[in-house]
């Protein structure tokens, strides 16, 4: 097949960007003509993936690599602006062509944003793209269930966002990861800045309520973070040899962050450009099916006031807890199952 992926495939790399590269990966691998536009404002250097700057430039790439493709493929969160002008020039496109076109709404603001959608425009827009698309999947039940008030016809699917973990990206951890090996449970922090409210929960942990047994991972989403990683290490001295750091623009080491993390927290981000760091964090709990890591379980953290230490409290709490019985993963395999709706026609 030839498969056009559009979405952010750049670093500081999260879950959404991992999920995209692992889907470009893994069409790439079984011999299939896939490509990527990415539409982050930081560059990838990924082979197989062009950069667009702005708008009229992307429009111009889109038109160029989309011409006789089989898919076209738009991943988002689905609640910028400009993301969205460019979500409806995709599927306007990919109709003109007659391509596959798919949608995938990833988890995050969108089961409060899409309510919030203006009357006028937002919402017309987003009833135009899902009506146009052959397929819309949605990664949890609450995108889902906020999408579907604005469906035209049965086209909407539940499919969780997943990054793929290979057996030998997990034998090959390096060196700095042994000293988180035999923790009980392992938090990580992911793409922290200063100023944020991620970066004052996290001084919480380190500072006051994290036990010893616990492994810290933390990835600095910042040029030049030598002075935040010093910061983060005095902070966190009773612990130096429980903290891993990992370079976030390093898809190997952000990956088996991921996949040996019980914890993840991160700011809020939508295709490549976080928002709202300085009162909100995301959190989510890994679990695994085969070779895929995703996540069923989270929840935003929201600042009112002085709530750094009440959060930290919380993460702590949830981190000693027992395990719990982890949730059944839905059924069938999840890259099979985009993979089926690749192979539809209507």
């Amino acid at each position: 097949m030839r498969i056009l992926l559009i979405g952010n495939f750049a670093p500081p790399y999260d879950d959404e960007s991992l999920h995209n590269l692992s889907l470009l990966k893994m069409f790439g691998e079984e011999g299939n003509n896939c490509r990527a536009i990415n539409i982050a404002e930081n560059p990838s250097k990924e082979n197989g993936i062009t950069n667009a700057k702005g708008f009229v430039d992307f429009i111009l790439k889109l038109i160029r690599h989309a011409w006789k493709r089989d898919v076209i493929h738009f991943l988002t969160k689905g609640y910028t602006r400009p993301g969205l002008i460019k979500l409806i020039a995709s599927t306007l496109y990919g109709r003109l062509l007659r391509a596959q076109t798919v949608i995938t709404l990833l988890s995050e603001l969108f089961s409060i944003t899409g309510h919030m959608r203006s009357r006028h425009l937002g919402e017309p827009v987003l009833r135009l793209c899902f009506s146009m698309a052959n397929k819309v999947i949605c990664s949890d039940k609450n995108t889902y269930e906020t999408a579907v008030t604005l469906k035209t016809k049965n086209n909407f699917e539940i499919i969780p966002s997943f990054i793929h973990i290979d057996e030998n990206l997990k034998n090959s951890a390096p060196l700095a990861f042994k000293k988180i090996e035999n923790k009980k449970k392992v938090v990580f922090c992911s793409n922290v800045i200063y100023p944020s409210f991620l970066f004052e929960i996290l001084n919480k942990l380190l500072s006051s309520h994290l036990s010893t047994d616990i492994g810290v991972i933390v990835s600095l989403s910042e040029k030049f973070s030598a002075k935040l990683q010093h910061v983060i290490e005095e902070t966190g001295k009773r612990l130096k040899e429980n903290i891993v750091f990992v370079d976030s623009d390093n898809i190997k080491m952000v990956s088996i962050a991921h996949s040996k993390s019980d914890l993840y927290l991160r700011p809020l981000s939508c295709d490549g450009e976080m928002f709202f760091s300085g009162f909100t964090v995301s959190i989510k709990k890994p679990e695994s099916a085969e070779n895929y890591l995703y996540f069923s379980k989270s929840m935003l953290l929201i600042e009112e006031g002085e709530t750094a230490d009440s959060c930290a409290l919380i993460i702590n709490d949830i981190l000693l807890s027992k395990a719990d019985t982890l949730s059944q993963p839905p059924s069938g395999d999840f890259y099979l199952k985009i993979k089926e709706i690749y192979s539809k026609q209507d």
